[in-house]
């Protein structure tokens, strides 16, 4: 076990080496000064300029350049935005829980609306049911993200007017950004009403959140399908039934805990696209999050916000994937068998 926990992390780091050695190379290939694209600071003086050539070695040869490259970005240092002239990591920190919010909420709806169908699906397999699950599935993984999130748009926020169509909160509601999560800066502030304030920004997260969760939810209805098919065929579950257990007792207490673990493995690799799918979400819905900034930033040719905003997200990928891996590894004898030969 701690053999392949070693391996993991050696594949982590050598991961996150190349993923920094990519974006070295964007920013030298982007046009500009290479100590402004670096550092952020626009029309340094010539002190300033020499105390950067100095901070990240840029007088020196590539190797040198990219060592020190990593040690700032390691610290925190991501220097500085072009447009608002203040410290890169100090933005991230107010746009990144908005992010988390929406992505984790996503994948919970997925999780609670998939898991259902799949074992639907598998338990009345080639009925209407299952029929009706897979024709779901399939209608949901065509639609693209971004036109289902302005037709949502158009019909339940302009139409019938159920839904508010950007933001997080309405501006009636001032709740300091403690923690930067909405929900729970409004239970730990002092404003009257929190309970309409909840409702108002629940009404502000549900349709993005539905939005985003939709690609998921098929991925882990048809997956959740498969393995509590091959599951509901197994030996075991003949036996069970030939003893006489209740069709609940078999589907819930023997067949669903080990069909589930495949849903388990492919969470962390839907992260990355509920991720890449919530920076769509986010500029359509005007949701303040990472994805919002990385867009702004985009459309500002803001080089170092590019940058910073890679790096965060695909390590934040990264370091989920290894995590979960070592989760899975941990809890599942199946998973061990097959890494180590045996059990």
């Amino acid at each position: 076990m701690w053999f392949y926990i070693v391996r993991r992390f050696n594949l982590f780091v050598l991961t996150v080496a190349v993923l920094y050695f990519l974006v070295f190379l964007m920013i030298n290939a982007m046009p500009g000064e290479l100590a402004t694209n670096i550092s952020g600071h626009v029309n340094p003086s010539v002190e300033q300029h020499e105390q950067l050539v100095q901070q990240y070695q840029l007088d020196k040869n590539w190797f040198n350049q990219y060592i020190s490259f990593i040690n700032q970005r390691i610290h925190g240092d991501f220097g500085l935005s072009f447009t608002t002239a203040q410290p890169i990591f100090d933005e991230m920190l107010k746009v990144l829980p908005a992010t988390i919010e929406l992505c984790f909420y996503a994948l919970l709806v997925a999780l609670c609306l998939g898991l259902p169908m799949g074992i639907l699906g598998a338990v009345r397999y080639r009925k209407f049911s299952d029929h009706t699950v897979l024709g779901i599935s399939l209608i949901g993984y065509s639609i693209p993200v971004f036109w289902l999130a302005m037709l949502a748009i158009m019909y339940f926020g302009l139409k019938l007017q159920w839904l508010p169509v950007a933001g997080r909160l309405n501006l009636l509601y001032q709740v300091d950004a403690i923690t930067g999560f909405t929900f729970i800066d409004i239970l730990l502030s002092d404003i009257e009403n929190k309970r309409l304030a909840l409702r108002d920004a629940f009404s502000h997260l549900l349709m993005p959140a539905l939005t985003l969760a939709l690609l998921p939810t098929t991925v882990v209805a048809r997956i959740m399908r498969t393995a509590m098919l091959e599951e509901l065929n197994a030996n075991y579950i003949k036996a069970s039934q030939a003893r006489g257990l209740s069709p609940a007792t078999i589907i819930f207490r023997h067949a669903l805990p080990n069909a589930i673990q495949p849903v388990l493995a492919q969470v962390s690799l839907q992260l990355s696209t509920i991720l890449t799918s919530a920076m769509v979400i986010e500029v359509i819905f005007s949701w303040p999050g990472i994805g919002n900034w990385l867009m702004d930033a985009i459309y500002q040719r803001d080089y170092p916000v590019i940058s910073a905003g890679i790096l965060v997200c695909a390590g934040f990928i990264i370091l989920v994937s290894v995590l979960s891996d070592i989760f899975l590894i941990a809890t599942t004898p199946q998973r061990r068998s097959a890494v180590y030969g045996s059990s």
